[in-house]
């Protein structure tokens, strides 16, 4: 096999099955192979779509690249979808062999707050084999549930407002961030981050902050402001980030488009008040509105010990579509 990437012992039986790596130039096989569901296999077509350059290695398969049983994103984090077999799908999975040849591949590329995303079968197959190499885990989450929101006549914002007129101004308030709002919107990112994931990301160097430059500057993080009393804020008044969704996720599939919905965060004093409920809902339907179309998939996914987010969702009549699992290095 012509520029296969060659296996390395991990204290293991090394097995014959090798990765091949891709090029941008032949990520058709691996886009076709997202096509297959592109609500789950969104986070590895986003990447392939957003960066026009990769190294060798970056993107690889098991399988033949044209029609590949089983693809990754293998950076500092990795990203892998098809290890498993998916029989409705049409997908055999590449099986514990195919997960022996990733990990291999994937451990010396692993970094420190590194993680592995996929479905939680695709993650426990190659996490056994990379376990048993000696790595660990900081945290493992084995169940996020992947949830789809609903599309009323009228949109969700409508529907949302209809049950709780008094939070209108939530609804109405609740538009793409500006650019010369990001230094209102990085404290409030930092602090999701910090809450979800467990440490504050500015530590690590720059590399937040520009991420979360860019998806202002692209016009993929929706805010609502307050006057940090729960009320609209004021031109020219005091204002403080309420609630902030990104849109983690776009791709233009062959059947729609779909987008993924990331950091999802309300401000603490303003829990349970359902703020949070109203400028979701007006999210997805501006998400529809500027990005992938009235008939556009918007997703998410939650964590499975996440109580009220997910009440939340439910409340909004998001519905399931399979899960991910999560490993935090």
């Amino acid at each position: 096999m012509a520029g296969a990437v060659r296996s390395v012992r991990l204290g293991m039986p090394l097995f014959t099955r090798r990765l091949t790596p891709v090029s941008p130039r032949r990520a058709g096989g691996v886009l076709a192979l997202c096509s297959r569901d592109p609500v789950l296999f969104l986070p590895l077509a986003q990447q392939l779509e957003r960066w026009r350059h990769w190294g060798s290695g970056d993107v690889v398969v098991l399988g033949r690249p044209a029609a590949p049983d089983a693809a990754a994103w293998s950076t500092g984090s990795l990203i892998v979808m098809g290890l498993a077999p998916r029989p409705e799908l049409g997908l055999p999975g590449a099986g514990r062999v195919g997960a022996q040849a990733l990990a291999e591949h994937a451990r010396p590329r692993l970094t420190r707050n590194g993680s592995i995303l996929g479905s939680p079968e695709d993650v426990s197959l190659l996490w056994e084999r990379l376990e048993a190499a000696g790595m660990r885990y900081r945290e493992a989450r084995w169940n996020q549930p992947v949830l789809i929101a609903p599309s009323p006549p009228g949109g969700l914002a409508a529907q949302a407002v209809a049950r709780r007129p008094s939070l209108d101004w939530a609804a109405r308030g609740t538009r793409r961030a500006r650019p010369e709002e990001e230094p209102l919107v990085l404290p409030a990112s930092v602090a999701m981050f910090t809450e979800e994931v467990g440490y504050d990301p500015i530590s690590s160097g720059g590399s937040y902050a520009r991420h979360v430059s860019w998806l202002v500057g692209e016009g993929r993080s929706y805010v609502l402001l307050d006057d940090g009393q729960g009320r609209p804020a004021r031109p020219g008044g005091p204002a403080r980030v309420a609630f902030k969704v990104d849109v983690g996720g776009i791709w233009h599939a062959p059947d729609g488009a779909v987008a993924q919905l990331t950091g999802v965060w309300t401000r603490p004093d303003l829990r349970g008040r359902g703020v949070g409920s109203a400028a979701l809902a007006a999210a997805v339907d501006a998400v529809r509105q500027e990005h992938v179309g009235p008939d556009g998939g918007v997703s998410l996914y939650v964590n499975d010990f996440n109580a009220p987010a997910q009440a939340l969702y439910h409340s909004l009549g998001f519905t399931q579509h399979g899960a991910f699992a999560t490993v935090m290095l």
